[in-house]
């Protein structure tokens, strides 16, 4: 595929060639909402020039990049809105870059954020080590990294500890007289993943369960993906699931409430629910609650004193989620 130019970057943004210009120049006045198309569209497209590196080498854009993996889901809409409310009050804007869980998506976004158009990165990364993203990232860059933890990562971090509330959770589901508990895990690669999964062997184990061949369902973190497993647990006699991201906990309670199988009655369910919204289904189901807001007005925070100081000592700041029967739930 050829890369990107001046041209189709104007194409994208239905502007001219030379409204690009004066937006990467910073020669003319151009409209705020206009130039965040402008930007928008050079991320999107992966216009980066040899030449942006210098121009925009010196002097603040007053602009944060953020990163996310899958900007559908409330989790991270919620983390945005609050980052997008701290920097504000500073007279920041944000570019919200989606990367859908893709490595090449989020390399390639990296590169064209970090080549000079904004001030500082917040990164959710879908990789598995900072190893991979060093080589694409200039030394200085302010960074912070939410909720997923990379190995030997030399950047500020976000993260929050699940494990205490899905050992809470399954405990819970055992103690109602469950014996065979399915677990549909997020992306095998993230560190979230394997601390959740951690948490629910662990608590089995406690108990003395076996998790039988096939207890463990792989998804992948988005929306679709968790429907396709649970024919499989129920058919192998699980009575209790356990879905381990809020996206794929929604459409396990759709796709149940579709075939008519009631939780709560025929079947217990322990989610995630990372918003206020909290309907008919979500009241029969254990849920682990985690502080999105918290982490959004922290990340906020924590990228605008970094770009304040580069030379702060790195921080590495760690929220907890919680546990919430489902009798506690207020209806």
């Amino acid at each position: 595929m050829p890369k990107a130019n001046m041209r189709d970057v104007a194409k994208y943004a239905n502007v001219s060639v030379a409204t690009v210009s004066h937006v990467i120049n910073n020669t003319r006045f151009v409209a705020e909402e206009t130039r965040q198309r402008v930007l928008a569209s050079i991320v999107e497209l992966g216009y980066s020039p040899d030449a942006m590196a210098r121009i925009f080498k010196t002097g603040r854009k007053n602009l944060i990049g953020f990163i996310v993996p899958d900007i559908a889901n409330e989790f991270f809409s919620t983390i945005i809105e609050e980052v997008e409310g701290v920097i504000g009050k500073e007279n920041f804007k944000l570019i919200v870059s989606n990367t859908k869980e893709t490595k090449s998506r989020e390399a390639e976004n990296i590169r064209v954020l970090a080549s000079g158009i904004v001030d500082g990165l917040i990164i959710a990364s879908t990789m598995e080590s900072y190893h991979e993203l060093e080589k694409l990232i200039p030394e200085g860059l302010p960074m912070v990294f939410i909720d997923r933890a990379l190995p030997d990562c030399p950047c500020d971090t976000i993260t929050i500890s699940n494990y205490q509330s899905v050992y809470q959770g399954v405990e819970a589901l055992i103690l109602e007289g469950h014996s065979k508990i399915g677990y549909i895990t997020g992306l095998p690669r993230l560190s979230t993943t394997a601390e959740r999964l951690s948490a629910y062997r662990d608590a089995m184990e406690a108990y003395h369960l076996p998790v039988e061949e096939g207890f463990v369902q792989t998804g992948d973190s988005m929306s679709k993906s968790a429907v396709l497993h649970v024919d499989a647990l129920i058919g192998i006699g699980c009575t209790a699931l356990v879905v381990s991201n809020n996206v794929m906990a929604d459409d396990v309670l759709y796709y149940l409430n579709e075939k008519d199988i009631k939780i709560g009655r025929d079947i217990a369910i322990l989610g995630y629910n990372d918003g206020d919204r909290v309907n008919y289904n979500m009241r029969r189901m254990h849920m682990v609650r985690q502080p999105t807001v918290a982490l959004g007005r922290t990340a906020g925070q924590q990228i605008l004193d970094r770009i304040a100081n580069v030379n702060l000592p790195v921080r590495h700041t760690m929220l907890q989620s919680t546990f919430v029967k489902r009798e506690n739930i207020v209806k």
